[in-house]
């Protein structure tokens, strides 16, 4: 897994927000658009009560004009359609996303662990036998011979620790896959 993966699920993630986001604004504005043109529909077709009476050249009022029963229907769809379901998958889908983005976030530092072991083990095992700095400065065969166990031992344990951090890197990274490709 790169770092590249990792920004571009970053990526996914913010987008996914704001597309919850921008959803939740549409559904929550035709709503109060409707409710606003039904409130604005109500207060021109009521009657206005006055001791004047209408003239009589003037056409008489509609009481139900044909943009009332689209706004009830518009009105009745929006209240029927599913954005709660729609809202709650986003959710969803989104803590997905977040999950793999945290499993891939330990995988890379497994992964930069099991570098810098790798690093420090080279490193070690390049330095393992006794140099001739160590000769001139005397030392008897039984001190030497200490040295050198000890140096094998400490690559030995590096060893053994780059072969555990690298088991349990790949093991995190098949993990992440499957999570990415929905097998988990």
């Amino acid at each position: 897994m790169t770092k590249h993966h990792h920004e571009r699920m970053i990526q996914l993630h913010n987008v996914v927000l704001e597309s919850y986001s921008q959803f939740d604004k549409l559904v929550t504005h035709q709503k109060q658009y409707i409710q606003a043109l039904n409130n604005w529909l109500k207060l021109n077709l009521i009657p206005i009560e006055s001791s004047l009476k209408e003239k009589v050249s003037s056409p008489p009022r509609m009481q139900n004009p044909p943009i009332q029963a689209l706004l009830h229907t518009w009105h009745d769809y929006l209240e029927k359609l599913p954005d709660k379901v729609a809202k709650s998958a986003i959710s969803s889908f989104t803590a997905v996303i977040k999950t793999i983005i945290i499993h891939q976030e330990e995988e890379m530092k497994l992964k930069q662990k099991c570098e810098e072991t790798r690093k420090e083990f080279l490193c070690k095992k390049w330095r393992s036998t006794p140099d001739e700095t160590d000769a001139k400065r005397g030392e008897d065969e039984n001190t030497k011979d200490d040295l050198v166990s000890k140096r094998e031992f400490m690559v030995e344990s590096l060893k053994k620790r780059l072969k555990e951090e690298d088991e349990a890197h790949q093991k995190h990274f098949i993990q992440v896959r499957e999570k990415i490709s929905g097998k988990s």
